[in-house]
């Protein structure tokens, strides 16, 4: 019999100490699913002057050319660029890196949202392998299309929500630059309103965190450069988080905006991003006003409005710290790279974060422990032969 184990979700832990988040490399993919290590060739720079706002910018502009190639990806959450990071930053260091956890920021997300969301909001399918001491969890794509199917027969999905989904990309697209301002050329920047938006090509950062006692590895999409990048550093200071949403009109407009910030807190905390960028529009779609937050101080402005939201930052501390914990405890991780690789499920029901270990018998096993569904081939065999 495998490893069962389950955590009730309104637990909490008692430790909030954090460590500082560090940058320790960084890749782009492409929209042809392609994975460019240590290259920024995807990586934004912010720019949207308050004089653009007087031209009453038109974020549903363009829907109808939206180019989609996210969806059609073989597998959105694929953990390779991760890996091959992780992989540059050891040769070059020549040892393991030193984490318990590796995965990315969104699924961290996920995890410490189920204290606060129900799993109809918040569905969590997760596949976790151990491997040379360490947990690798990734998000089954299945469970991804899942979400945003249900979410659409929920609601009766129609034009205007897919509308709003896309005025989040219209938003960032008028908001940044593939270059600095300084290497661009005026025809691009005054053509921005054009810019057919498109959906795949990601920049993604590999950060270096932890909680308690335990040392997390975080991949995270990363939507610009605030100021300027510097070469060969650690850019987190300079990165920063956009959004867009409605503009705030009533007291129920406010509480709903209030949980919104919340939930961008948690993603920007998680991996040190400073910066987040609210772009507001009204209910003709045209941006209205854009409102810069900083993250360290979203806390304090959630309690001073709203205290049992403002409550809710460091409650998410204390579950992040029990929940890393929990796993840690429950899977056993074996350092050696030639002993045998271990799966697990990870789902979210009934109030509980339920974890079962995947048997031989499993469909599943086979794909997750020799195969590349989680972890790939090449990653395995630099392991192995690292000493």
């Amino acid at each position: 019999m495998g490893v069962s184990a389950n955590l009730f979700v309104k637990q909490r832990g008692s430790t909030t100490a954090l460590k500082q988040p560090k940058e320790i490399g960084f890749y782009s993919r492409t929209k042809d699913e392609e994975y460019l290590i240590s290259d920024d060739t995807n990586l934004n720079y912010y720019y949207l002057p308050d004089a653009e706002l007087d031209r009453k910018l038109d974020l549903s502009s363009g829907f109808q050319k939206f180019k989609d190639y996210y969806k059609d990806f073989e597998d959105r959450c694929s953990l390779r660029g991760l890996l091959e990071t992780i992989e540059s930053s050891e040769r070059h260091k020549g040892k393991k890196i030193n984490a318990d956890i590796i995965t990315f920021r969104g699924i961290a997300r996920k995890l410490i949202s189920c204290a606060f969301d129900s799993p109809s909001f918040n569905t969590v399918d997760l596949r976790i392998v151990s491997f040379n001491g360490q947990l690798f969890i990734k998000e089954v794509p299945e469970a991804v299309n899942a979400a945003k199917a249900s979410s659409a027969t929920e609601a009766g999905r129609n034009i205007n929500q897919d509308l709003n989904v896309f005025t989040g990309y219209k938003f960032e697209t008028l908001a940044t630059l593939s270059n600095p301002l300084q290497y661009t050329p005026r025809e691009v920047i005054e053509k921005r309103t054009k810019r057919i938006v498109s959906h795949g090509d990601e920049y993604i950062s590999v950060v270096r965190t932890g909680v308690g006692n335990c040392k997390l590895i975080l991949g995270a999409e990363v939507d610009c450069i605030f100021d300027f990048k510097e070469n060969g550093r650690d850019n987190l200071k300079h990165y920063a988080e956009l959004k867009c949403t409605q503009q705030v009109a009533n007291i129920s407009d406010t509480h709903k905006f209030e949980r919104k910030l919340f939930r961008t807190w948690l993603q920007c905390f998680l991996v040190g991003i400073p910066r987040i960028i609210y772009g507001f529009k009204d209910d003709h779609y045209v941006l209205k006003t854009v409102e810069e937050f900083s993250t360290e101080e979203v806390p304090v402005l959630l309690k001073n409005n709203n205290p049992q939201v403002g409550s809710a930052c460091l409650e998410a501390i204390k579950w992040y710290g029990l929940l890393t914990e929990w796993l840690l405890k429950m899977i056993p991780r074996d350092e050696d790279p030639h002993s045998q690789i271990r799966a697990f499920k990870l789902v979210f029901e009934n109030n509980h974060l339920r974890l079962s270990e995947i048997e031989e018998s499993d469909e599943e096993y086979s794909g997750l422990i020799d195969g590349e569904h989680i972890l790939t081939n090449g990653f395995k065999e630099w392991r192995k032969s690292l000493k």
